[in-house]
């Protein structure tokens, strides 16, 4: 009798279990065939349409092939003398128009911004991958270095930007590293969340910016918030676990894209820029 409950019990467990994993690999599968939807949250803007950008700047444009073309911001710093270019590596969101309030902030410190936009966003155009984003930062690297030498060239990432950043510092040279709301890699900030998926498998995309802060000769500064719930900040912390010197600032409070509401970022920012 106790077999007979025992076996009709497994039974009974069958079918839920069933509709159970059946929900599982239907919801793997959905994230798998739109996970360019999921990650990018990209605003194209056709060609001839004027940029809703109030500070001063200048239209990039560099044709790539008969398909991909380059689209960047060059901001000119507030100050006569220039002590250098930012370029900034931004989010996830929108396009340059988004993140152009941004550049304010180097740019009354003496320090032109160039920011460029990923293949599908904004003016950019072309199919995205990992390693074509990694080409895109690095010819843009190149432009810079045009006018610059690498002691005056600070590579800046948010968020999305933060990989591509720590990628090109590793390979190429720069005054400094400054990543704000980074993550350790890409995998790892959808499994904070679900980690019952193999997102190492399930992603394109990896960015993982734990290896490439081990190979960056220049100096790290980190800003993060407590109360991001985007990217937590244990993967800032986490980074700092991989590389000794590292200079971490944590704003208590500040969330994913508030950091410089926060007068403790503004100073932290204002030091590493002087």
């Amino acid at each position: 009798m106790l077999n007979n409950n025992f076996f009709h019990k497994i039974h009974a467990w069958r079918k839920p279990i069933g509709w159970l994993l059946l929900l599982y690999l239907l919801l793997g599968w959905i994230f798998y065939a739109n996970q360019e939807r999921f990650i990018f949250r990209a605003r194209l803007i056709e060609t001839d349409q004027p940029l809703h950008i109030s500070s001063l700047h200048e239209e990039i444009t560099i044709p790539i092939d008969q398909t991909d073309t380059l689209h960047l911001i060059r901001f000119q710093p507030t100050q006569r003398s220039t002590r250098g270019v930012v370029l900034y590596f931004h989010g996830n969101r929108e396009n340059v128009e988004w993140y152009a309030p941004q550049a304010a902030l180097f740019t009354n410190e003496g320090y032109e911004v160039m920011m460029m936009d990923y293949p599908g966003y904004g003016k950019s155009r072309g199919e995205r991958s990992e390693q074509k984003i990694y080409q895109w930062a690095n010819w843009v690297y190149q432009l810079a270095r045009k006018k610059y030498v690498p002691q005056q060239i600070i590579l800046y990432g948010k968020s999305l930007g933060t990989g591509v950043a720590a990628q090109l510092a590793s390979k190429k040279d720069c005054s400094q590293l400054i990543l704000e709301t980074p993550y350790t890699n890409f995998p790892a900030v959808f499994s904070h969340y679900l980690p019952i998926y193999p997102f190492k498998n399930l992603l394109h995309y990896q960015f993982p910016t734990e290896q490439y802060i081990e190979q960056v000769n220049a100096p790290i500064r980190i800003l993060h918030g407590t109360s991001d719930f985007v990217i937590a900040h244990q993967h800032s912390i986490n980074l700092t676990k991989k590389k000794k010197a590292i200079q971490l600032v944590i704003i208590k409070g500040g969330s994913h894209n508030n950091l410089f509401d926060y007068k403790e970022a503004r100073a932290a920012l204002k030091k590493w820029l002087a």
